[in-house]
């Protein structure tokens, strides 16, 4: 995490898999945290003894005096224990909160640096449950380790020789189930370990089944399936119970079994400490030390027996993090400099993808050059949205898509996605103004006042109280569907990429802004290549290039005026849309 100008910035260590690298970034905090704890836990030991001090004191003939100063003996450690305790806990919860941040924008750098292929098979509830949850539990854990390093570790130690000093023998024989508690915990670390990411699955699961309630909320209410998906959520969340409930019982519910068993020598202290106050070897109030420290030496190995399950149970979560953090190559910046092709060569293309099995297009093959525009059409189903993704290069394809003969999937990425444009079916809008919607805050005014142009954006945006700055909120909510979808264009437009890809631009725009998109498009193509996929054919007669596809082949390419006049798809297609009144 770097900090400039007060500012936090957030960002993985450079070997993030491994959780050391982030203890040696922090390496400041867990330094001040350790010597702290050592002071606080070494310090811990003296409470009991001088209590037992001020117990003598007080059972004494010594008077007022001798009570005082031991009250004041033993506020004063009190005090100064307490005080490194304080500054333990606040670089110990500051290293996690730093850890936690980082960890997360290292699962998001991996994310967005991760190719497509390899994302689409990833459930986006795992992605979730993984950057928040798994997150959360790995941090924890790791919180607790370095604290109890030190509250249970050092403070064990310090116990152990404080009672040690007093008696060998009767310490030796009440400290022997304490190996025992500790040998129990470890065996039970892989039961516990199965059982955490059983649980952190059904809460992927859970958490997935949320998420799609609430993207499809409209379309639930319209079928009257709220219902029916909440009784399925329930069930999912009854499975996550069990899951966790069994999970919860291996980290946390043996603790009272560990407690019991470490508890056990408190028989020998009390039997054998009593006789040495018999015998007057010991003080009441050393006897009632010793009971204390080795009261809080059982607590302790509970403590470290639990802490063991909750570490079994981290390693599962650490497991789900490392993996999504993994990333092949950094993020890409775009290049400054565009390509400029003059040709485009598609070669006995083919693409499925990612996750399925099947090839939507099946050996294709055309050429453009460029300031044409290219219309692409074809029943539904036919492939136009596919072949619209594949020609990005950002999935995997068979055959070639050459530029100058260059093969694209070849060129940088930072050149390849500054050539590539892409404007998707289902346009999505940030919550921000209309403005950084367009310009991803790289601002141009004449290029915004371009591309708004371009899309017909003008005189709906001089109706807008706020311009430009006007917000948009979340999924462009607060604009209508067309003006949407013309933002979206505008954003595409303002790239300035050479390669246009445009997947029905005009499903929610009228027919005559259509025709003036259109018209605006044809003035701007110089040196592009503009893909129009479209189901809408009216703005197709403005095009250089139709391309029919059927079953994820071309089965016509030509003019639109050529097959307009042959029979084929692509007239039928224009047969029906007459009859619908769509032309």
């Amino acid at each position: 995490m770097n900090e400039k100008n007060n500012e936090i910035i957030f960002s993985p260590p450079k070997n993030s898999t491994k959780l050391v690298s982030y203890i040696k970034k922090y390496s400041k905090q867990f330094i001040i945290t350790a010597i702290t704890g050592i002071a606080f836990n070494s310090a811990m030991v003296l409470g009991p003894i001088f209590q037992g001090k001020l117990l003598d004191a007080a059972i004494s003939s010594n008077g007022m005096e001798g009570i005082l100063k031991a009250g004041m003996q033993f506020i004063g450690i009190t005090l100064s224990f307490q005080v490194a305790r304080f500054f333990k806990r606040y670089y110990v919860r500051d290293m996690a909160n730093r850890m936690s941040g980082d960890m997360r924008v290292g699962i998001m750098e991996s994310i967005l640096s991760t190719d497509l292929n390899t994302i689409e098979k990833q459930k986006v509830g795992d992605m979730m449950s993984t950057t928040v949850g798994d997150v959360d539990i790995v941090v924890e854990a790791i919180r607790k380790t370095i604290t109890e390093i030190f509250d249970t570790g050092v403070l064990m130690i310090a116990y152990w020789v404080a009672l040690m000093s007093y008696d060998i023998k009767i310490t030796l024989l009440a400290t022997i189930p304490i190996p025992i508690v500790i040998s129990l915990a470890q065996l039970m670390r892989k039961t516990v370990q199965n059982k955490s990411k059983e649980a952190r699955k059904a809460n992927s699961k859970t958490t997935t089944h949320i998420r799609k309630i609430i993207s499809q909320i409209n379309i639930l209410r319209l079928y009257g399936r709220e219902e029916a998906e909440l009784n399925r959520l329930k069930e999912k969340l009854d499975i996550q119970a069990s899951k966790t409930a069994v999970a919860t019982v291996l980290k946390n519910g043996l603790a009272p079994v560990y407690s019991a068993l470490a508890s056990i020598g408190i028989i020998i202290v009390i039997a054998l400490g009593g006789n040495k106050v018999i015998d007057k070897s010991w003080s009441i109030g050393q006897l009632t030390a010793y009971v204390a420290m080795f009261i809080a030496l059982s607590t302790r190995t509970t403590t470290a027996a639990k802490l063991f399950n909750i570490q079994q149970g981290a390693k599962a979560s650490w497991e789900r993090v490392k993996n999504l953090m993994v990333k092949d190559n950094a993020i890409t910046k775009l290049s400054e400099t565009t390509l400029k092709p003059k040709k485009m060569s598609i070669k006995k293309f083919s693409f499925k993808y990612p996750t399925g099995d099947k090839y939507v297009i099946n050996n294709i093959s055309f050429n453009v050059s460029s300031g044409m525009i290219i219309g692409i059409t074809g029943p539904v189903g036919c492939g136009k949205s596919a072949l619209g993704l594949a020609l990005t290069g950002l999935y995997d394809y068979e055959g070639n898509i050459l530029l100058e003969g260059e093969e694209l999937k070849d060129i940088p990425d930072n050149k390849k996605l500054a050539t590539v444009t892409y404007m998707g079916h289902d346009p999505f809008l940030f919550s921000d103004t209309l403005e950084n919607n367009i310009t991803w805050g790289n601002e141009n005014p004449e290029k915004l006042e371009r591309v708004l142009n371009i899309a017909s954006l003008k005189t709906d945006i001089s109706k807008f109280e706020k311009g430009v700055k006007t917000q948009v909120a979340e999924k462009g909510s607060k604009v209508s569907g067309g003006q949407r979808q013309r933002i979206s264009l505008a954003r595409a437009l303002y790239k300035d990429a050479s390669i246009v890809i445009l997947d029905d631009p005009f499903s929610a725009v009228d027919i005559y802004t259509e025709g003036k998109i259109i018209e605006a498009l044809r003035q701007n193509a110089k040196g592009k290549f503009i893909f129009i996929f479209s189901h809408r054919l009216e703005s197709f007669k403005y095009t250089d290039k139709v391309i029919v596809l059927d079953k994820g082949k071309i089965v016509q390419m030509g003019t639109h005026e050529e097959l307009s006049n042959n029979e084929g798809i692509y007239n039928k297609i224009i047969d029906s849309q007459k009859f619908m009144g769509v032309n």
